[in-house]
């Protein structure tokens, strides 16, 4: 069974380049693995880096992985299941372009 556990807001989540903004946390305790689908939007300015830290409490313990996205560019990847919790952050990256990253990152979460 798969479900969604993590969805940026519809439309996309947008930051100027050269800034940091945190995503959300996802409760994956109840799933064997997840998968990750990301994409920056196109007319972003960039590209992005997507932080997936696995957390204990309030405790940031390790990055599972970074996710280097360019503008117009997607990722999927499946991880088996870490923890309990993920913090979902991005960072746009320094640019000499104005355009802000406009970015949409999905969870999912699949058991049997």
């Amino acid at each position: 069974m798969t479900d969604l556990i993590f969805r940026t807001k519809v439309g996309g989540v947008s930051t100027p380049p050269g800034t940091s903004l945190h995503l959300g946390e996802a409760d994956v305790s109840n799933y064997e693995r997840i998968r990750v689908v990301a994409d920056e939007r196109v007319g972003s300015g960039s590209g992005v880096r997507i932080r997936l830290t696995i957390t204990e409490g309030n405790e940031l313990v390790a990055f599972l992985d970074q996710l280097m996205l360019a503008p117009h560019a997607q990722i999927t990847t499946v991880y088996e299941v870490p923890c309990k919790k993920l913090r979902i952050d991005m960072d746009a990256l320094v640019s000499a372009s104005k355009a802000t990253d406009t970015v949409d990152v999905l969870i999912y979460g699949w058991k049997e």
